[in-house]
Order: structure tokens, then sequence, then C-alpha cells
């Protein structure tokens, strides 16, 4: 497997060097380069990124969590085994550690930030967590927050800026994408939201976070028009379109500057179930695949991943085996939309069997975002996640 693994790899990758010859960058300003460590392939990741580390301004462990009283939890364990040597080496080389606070229960973000003691106290913890580590500063990532929190939320970033900027340190706020509503509303049939008020203040993160990293993937089945142009007959549900991505940004340059901005890109890709019926497809979100897990996937079913109008990798199979055995997906995992009778589906569903679809990203749909930031002019670029399963290639269109 492994040498048909390597022999797709190569064929997938060539002219990447002409890619990245063309996307040069004549600017003065300083772009930044940050990404995301995640505690989950913790070991492989900090190998992976060590030897890479002149290629970073900042490096994001996402490492901790919350509890519910807002007491952090340190999934990384950033005090014991190797990390303190890690984490020195990294500011030896001058790279900012800037560790991200994850939170992804909006109920009980609300419940603690409305309850000004909590809140307060909270403020005070992160503040001392950054001043005791030494670190470059912190990076909020709060997710799922209820538009209700609000205000509650900008308060809280308020109060983070108030404590931070004295000590010298940086105040990241990593906030969720936002797609134009009248694109959002166009095509997709299901899936968008009856309340379409916001929960991040544009206004505010731009005032008091230091840099605003926003998060330009998981698009999937967002953008009713992308979904209209591109999907109508074909099989398209990207992580990111580059498209889609440029808009989320135009959408945050109407309040935040492009000096605080940085895009965020992915590395992984997603397999769905895609099916059609009655003049719509549905796809249903099965699993999330990092680089070579979908090269492996590709070899396992005979297929060759080649590049799609999202400016992804992408390849679609035939099996006799619905999701639907193993229980199916949830409703928050499935979209529908209008559309004719993609080929791929026709075919397999005349034999009677199910359609496939994986869909990921790897260096040249990472050079294109990175283009895309510096062409509008932005602080720099996220890579979310950097895990040791990368497109390897990725490290050649840092520059």
């Amino acid at each position: 497997m492994f040498v048909k693994r390597a022999a797709i790899l190569i064929f997938i990758l060539f002219g990447i060097s002409f890619l990245t010859a063309s996307t040069g960058f004549a600017a003065t300003q300083q772009f930044y380069y940050a990404g995301w460590l995640p505690f989950w392939k913790k070991q492989d990741g900090a190998q992976d990124i060590s030897g890479n580390l002149y290629k970073f301004q900042e490096l994001s462990p996402f490492s901790y969590e919350v509890k519910s009283d807002g007491t952090l939890v340190d999934k990384l364990k950033l005090t014991e085994g190797f990390w303190p040597v890690w984490l020195k080496a990294v500011k030896d080389a001058k790279v900012k550690i800037i560790p991200t606070i994850a939170w992804f229960d909006g109920p009980a973000i609300q419940n603690l930030l409305k309850d000004k003691k909590k809140r307060i106290a909270h403020e005070d913890a992160i503040a001392k967590l950054v001043k005791d580590m030494k670190f470059g500063g912190i990076d909020i990532d709060y997710e799922s927050k209820l538009p209700e929190t609000k205000d509650y939320f900008s308060t809280f970033i308020y109060g983070l800026s108030l404590r931070l900027r004295p000590l010298g340190k940086i105040l990241s706020c990593t906030v969720e994408a936002r797609t134009p509503l009248n694109d959002l509303l166009s095509v997709v049939t299901n899936g968008v939201p009856d309340d379409t008020r916001v929960a991040n203040d544009y206004k505010i993160l731009n005032k008091y976070c230091d840099e605003v990293r926003i998060m330009a993937y998981d698009q999937g089945l967002v953008d009713g028009k992308l979904d209209g142009k591109k999907g109508n007959g074909t099989l398209y549900a990207p992580v990111s379109d580059p498209e889609w991505a440029k808009k989320t940004i135009q959408e945050a340059l109407k309040y935040i500057s492009p000096k605080k901005i940085m895009l965020g890109i992915p590395t992984y890709g997603y397999e769905y179930e895609v099916s059609w019926k009655d003049g719509y497809t549905t796809y249903k979100r099965l699993r999330s695949h990092t680089f070579f897990q979908a090269l492996d996937r590709a070899v396992k079913v005979g297929a060759i991943p080649m590049p799609n109008s999202a400016g992804e990798l992408s390849f679609a199979y035939a099996t006799s085996t619905s999701i639907e055995e193993y229980g199916g997906v949830s409703s928050v995992l499935t979209w529908n939309i209008t559309s004719t009778i993609p080929a791929f589906i026709a075919s397999t569903s005349a034999q009677g069997l199910y359609t496939r679809f994986v869909s990921f990203t790897d260096s040249r749909s990472a050079a294109n975002a990175i283009a895309i930031a510096k062409k509008m002019g932005l602080r720099g670029v996220a890579f979310f996640k950097l895990d040791g399963e990368q497109d390897p290639l990725l490290w050649k269109v840092m520059k």
C-alpha cells in the first residue's frame, strides 16, 4: 500500500514547483504563519513542526479546555514529559507560543460569561496562566456560542485585553467564518439557522483582539450560490473553496483591519455518502480524513484523487454498504441541495450501489489560500491542523 500511496502522491503533486513559483509576494510587511498543534496527535505534530520552526512566527498548542465553572484543563499537559524542553526550543527560535483555549458548549459559555463574578475570575485565571507560563499570548476559541452571548463575550474579550496588553501579550481571537447571508440562503434547503443573529461582534474583536483568526474551513454545503454554480450535476462539498474563503474574509474586512486577520487554512478532508432523489442531492458526512488517510482510502478503492473545481483533491467510489447500516448520521451532518443527478450517482445507483465522495486539501490548495491572504493584505494564515498527517509539501509553499 505504501508504494501505491507514494505513486499517487507523486502524481497528484506533479507541477507543485510551477504553482509555488507563480504565487510570489512582493510586500514590505511581515507575513505571519501560525499553526494549531492538536493534543490528540501531540508527539507526531511536535516532531513534524520541529524541523520547520523557522517557517513560523506563532504556534498554538491546541491544549486547554474549560470546565463549566471556568476552570482550565490542560489536555496537552504542557508542564510534563517532553513539553518543557520543546517549548523552550520554540521560544529560543523566536516563535511565539500562543496556546488555544477551546470551548464548544454554547449554553455553558453563556452561563459562565453572564455571571460577572465568574467571568472576572475566568479572565484572571487566563491572564495568570499566560504570565506564569511565559506564553507569548493566548488564543480564545469559544465556538457554538448562543446569539444572546454576544455582549457577554464582548465584555470578556475586553477584560482579557485589559489584562494582557500591559504584559505585552497577544490576544488572539479565533472565530467561525461568515458566509454572506444572500449566498447562505439561495440554494441550501435545510441546515440554515432560523436565527441569523451573530454571537461575535466583529467591531469589538477589531478593537480588543491583537489578531483575529477566521476559520475558513468546514465549508461543506454552506454556500448556496457556490453549490448551485459548482455542485449542480456534479459532486461538490469542499473543506474550503478559495472563492468561499475569500467571501468570508471580505465579510470580516467590513469591520476588522486586514492587519489583524489571519486566514484559517485546513489540512484535512471529509468523506460523504451522496445520493440523489427528486431534484435534490443529499450529502451525509461520514468521517474526516487526514491527507494520508485520504490517500490510503483512494488506494483501497482503486481511485486516483484529482484536482476539482474547489481547488482541492477529490475522488468518488461505489460501495455496497450504506452508512445507515452503521446507524446513519445526525441531521446536522446532512445537507440537501437542488441539483440534476450527478453522473457518478446515476451510474452507481443503476448498479444498486451507494456513492461515497472524498474531498481533501493538499499543498496546492494551501498555496491558493496563502496567495489570497497575501493579495488581500492580511496579517497571515493559520493552519488547522499540524499533526504530522498534512501534505508533506505544505512546508514548501510557506514562503
